[in-house]
């Protein structure tokens, strides 16, 4: 990010990520200049979820095939299957029994609003990019 003097700040602490998502990046991206400040027992504690492929290393790839779809003349995207996949994983890490997660402590991110929407009345209160969801019996919203 650059200010109106043309000065660029670099932002290299990273507060909550594990160190095995962040040496890719750090490598490709920022000259190995990225440090890990967060909680260690915060990023460790999923390291033995049965759910991981790969124990010890906290991430999935999963491949789902749906298609994409936009609403009218919506520049926004969303792929519904992706949108149940990711929900399916936010409640399993919230029924976890090695280390179930609150579901205020799950994050999901995605580029695209409409994807966001696609997800939320899924959710069932988990977080969607910044915005909590919070699905009553008559209705759905997002704060």
């Amino acid at each position: 990010v650059s200010d109106v003097s043309g000065q660029v700040t670099k932002l290299v602490k990273n507060y909550r990520s594990h160190s095995a998502l962040l040496a890719l990046p750090s490598r490709l991206f920022y000259h190995k200049e990225l440090e890990v400040c967060a909680d260690p027992a915060v990023v460790t504690s999923l390291l033995g979820w049965e759910k991981l492929p790969k124990k010890g290393f906290p991430l999935i790839f999963h491949g789902v095939r749906g298609n994409e779809a936009r609403e009218g003349r919506s520049p926004s995207w969303f792929n519904p299957a992706e949108a149940v996949q990711v929900m399916r994983y936010c409640c399993l890490l919230a029924r976890s029994i090695s280390s179930p997660v609150s579901a205020s402590d799950i994050g999901v991110i995605t580029p695209y609003r409409k994807q966001v929407r696609a997800a939320g009345p899924r959710s069932l209160g988990f977080w969607a990019q910044g915005a909590l969801w919070k699905v009553s019996k008559d209705r759905t919203t997002l704060e």
